[in-house]
């Protein structure tokens, strides 16, 4: 047996010894188990506030400690997502017809009754007005101020929340595969019909002035500010989910085919990551780059910006919500178990064996389940 080493084997040895010793997990911070199943995603206000809205007719109040600071039944379901008002209050739109407006404390200022059953966020504009899709009058404009509204009635649900882009227009889908702009004072500017509905999937303006949107009909849209189609990136599943614009200029796309797509800004893939489970929830990034993508097999996971797993949480129920990211990257997610997770994605250090420099050169790394991988020369 030869004392020499083969050229192959030190390639390994420094390959293994530049490893880092470090891994990342998802650590559970806080859970609060509520009455019912959670399909509205939460918001965080600037001072960490989150503010969840449940099946079990109740919205919620936590500080950034994750514990529960106040809770307000209403008399209906809270399907829509809450929104953070220019003044610090929250507004949030429930299946019981009301508009509630409460500050950061959780304490209830105002309710309304616009018409119909509310499901859209609400998009806030200037003059003290928002607007929001109802089931019954499409998108009402509302002034805060004086209580007047008009509205602008769409083709199907406008169960879509919507975008006010640069140039000052909103953008959005409805249930009946239309996509709208209109301007503030609720007149159409232009209109496309698709071939899927619209639903929850939030139109995005690209740096570029165009728009993307996810279908029912399994496509990703890319628009021009006239809603003339560009391109489509075709999935094999529906497009519920928000699209994601990560900073290297790459969009982020889910679908019920149970894959997170990376595209570039053509509309071209670049890496996809596959889940067992379709994905309803909207992915979002922490301050780092990483995309955090919930699936209906009950796991939270935490991507690369290339598409590469890094960590993932296992809930005990299927996840329709979209997680929200706190100011210290804590992500928060309802889970269909019924709980609120408040979770942090942090280093492991891992043990390492010393390597022996010998006839025999053994490479043992331990990963965080205690297996081992071993390289060895005799």
């Amino acid at each position: 047996m030869s004392n020499k080493l083969n050229p192959l084997y030190i390639i390994l040895l420094f390959s293994f010894l530049s490893l880092e010793s470090f891994s990342q997990i998802v650590k559970l911070i806080g859970k609060f188990e509520t009455n019912s199943n959670i399909y509205s995603s939460p918001v965080a206000t600037s001072e960490d506030v989150i503010v969840f809205g449940g099946h079990d007719r109740s919205i919620y109040f936590f500080n950034k400690n994750a514990q529960l600071i106040n809770r307000y039944k209403t008399k209906g379901w809270i399907h829509s997502s809450p929104q953070v008002l220019s003044n610090g209050n929250i507004i949030i739109g429930s299946y019981d017809k009301y508009m509630y407006i409460f500050n950061s404390r959780g304490e209830m200022v105002n309710r309304f009754k616009p018409s119909g059953r509310i499901f859209s966020k609400v998009l806030e504009l200037p003059d003290n007005r928002i607007v929001f899709g109802a089931n019954k009058k499409g998108l009402i404009f509302y002034n805060l101020k004086d209580g007047t509204s008009i509205n602008f009635k769409t083709k199907g649900l406008a169960h879509t929340d919507l975008t006010l882009l640069s140039n000052g227009n909103i953008v959005t889908g409805t249930a009946g595969k239309y996509i709208y702009i209109v301007d503030q004072n609720a007149n159409e500017v232009a209109k496309l019909k698709t071939k899927g509905r619209i639903i929850h999937s939030k139109p995005t303006e690209l740096p570029d002035g165009r728009i993307v949107i996810g279908s029912y009909d399994k496509s990703l849209y890319f628009l021009n500010s006239k809603l003339k189609i560009e391109t489509r990136f075709k999935t094999k599943g529906i497009i519920h989910s928000n699209p994601l614009i990560l900073n290297d200029s790459i969009i982020v796309i889910t679908s019920f085919d149970k894959n997170v797509y990376f595209l570039d800004h053509q509309g071209i893939l670049k890496n996809k990551f596959k889940t067992e489970g379709k994905i309803i929830s909207s992915p979002v990034k922490l301050s780092d780059g990483t995309v955090v993508v919930c699936s209906y097999d009950n796991f939270i996971y935490f991507l690369s910006q290339k598409g590469v797993l890094i960590s993932k949480f296992e809930t005990k129920g299927n996840i329709f919500s979209t997680p929200v990211v706190m100011s210290n990257d804590i992500v928060v997610v309802g889970s269909n178990d019924n709980n609120i997770y408040f979770l942090k994605l942090e280093k492991e250090e891992q043990n390492t064996e010393t390597i022996p420099i010998s006839n025999e050169i053994a490479i043992s790394i331990n990963n965080k389940k205690g297996t081992t991988t071993n390289v060895v020369e005799k």
